[in-house]
């Protein structure tokens, strides 16, 4: 018989969870960074409209872009307490919750560098 392990004493979801919080800690320090360097910057772009040609892009102050800080802490928290409830229930489920939450903080990196980068 095999003892019932814990969420954070299987190896699999601790290597998950360790990589989520890094990818969302990377996030916010990428974003502070550039935040920070351009501080003189009232302006920033926060969507482009391809079908709007010239005028496709929308401006938007720093609090904008500060939103993805706020999705990168909110994607880690739901990831992390979504695996955690689910891994009582079914040990697989868990850990692909936890292995989807990759790609989304990846592409959060993704779209907020190239917005603050087209500043």
């Amino acid at each position: 018989m095999t003892a019932s392990k814990h969420f954070l004493q299987d190896r699999s979801t601790l290597l998950l969870v360790s990589i989520n919080t890094f990818l969302a800690l990377s996030a916010i320090v990428l974003i502070a960074l550039k935040l920070n360097a351009t501080k003189g910057t009232t302006n920033y772009i926060i969507s482009y409209r391809t079908s709007l040609g010239i005028d496709g892009y929308t401006q938007g102050t720093v609090w904008d872009v500060a939103s993805f800080i706020f999705a990168a802490m909110a994607i880690l928290g739901i990831g992390i307490v979504l695996g955690y409830r689910t891994y009582a229930i079914r040990r697989a489920l868990s850990l692909a919750i936890l292995t989807l939450t990759i790609p989304l903080l990846v592409l959060l990196i993704i779209v907020s560098n190239a917005l603050l980068f087209l500043r």
